[in-house]
């Protein structure tokens, strides 16, 4: 038996969410708000020409409408109307190669105090990775290794002499 981890050779795109949503620069935060409730997501990647320019995430949102650290907090009157992706996004994001391990994209992610990856093969986006995908992948994995290691268990216990 391996002493080795199985997700240490998994790669980051195997797990990837392929279906990624992008919006431009100049998409307004109420259509940047609205794809994300349609689509059931809490981040857009903005794209300039196919290329990712940065990343906007239900957090972005919220801090930038509903705080007065960029003067457009819409609680105090503000109508922030005229605010777009670009506006609101974080400017060239971290992004990670498909074919990177998940020890990798584990480091990244504390490093860069981030929850959400886009990955791209050749400057393209082919996906992204959540710190939430992430948890529910190992935790498959942990489920896994508990009924392997169960099954073990059982033919140990059969095949072990018995003490009287």
């Amino acid at each position: 038996m391996s002493n080795e981890r199985s997700d240490v050779d998994l790669q980051v795109g195997r797990i990837a969410r392929k279906d990624v949503i992008s919006v431009t620069r100049d998409t307004t935060v109420g259509e940047v708000a609205q794809t994300m409730a349609d689509e059931n997501v809490g981040d857009v990647i903005v794209t300039d020409d196919d290329e990712v320019v940065g990343i906007v995430t239900d957090r972005d949102l919220t801090i930038h409408l509903l705080t007065d650290e960029h003067g457009t907090n819409v609680l105090s009157g503000e109508s922030g109307v005229d605010l777009t992706a670009g506006d609101v996004m974080t400017e060239d994001p971290l992004t990670i190669e498909s074919q990177a391990r998940v020890p990798r994209l584990l480091h990244h992610m504390n490093q860069a105090s981030v929850r959400r990856i886009p990955v791209v093969d050749d400057g393209n986006v082919v996906g992204i990775i959540t710190f939430d995908d992430l948890v529910v992948h190992l935790a498959g994995e942990s489920a896994h290794v508990a009924a392997q290691l169960e099954s073990l268990a059982d033919i140990i216990h059969a095949e072990s002499p018995t003490s009287n």
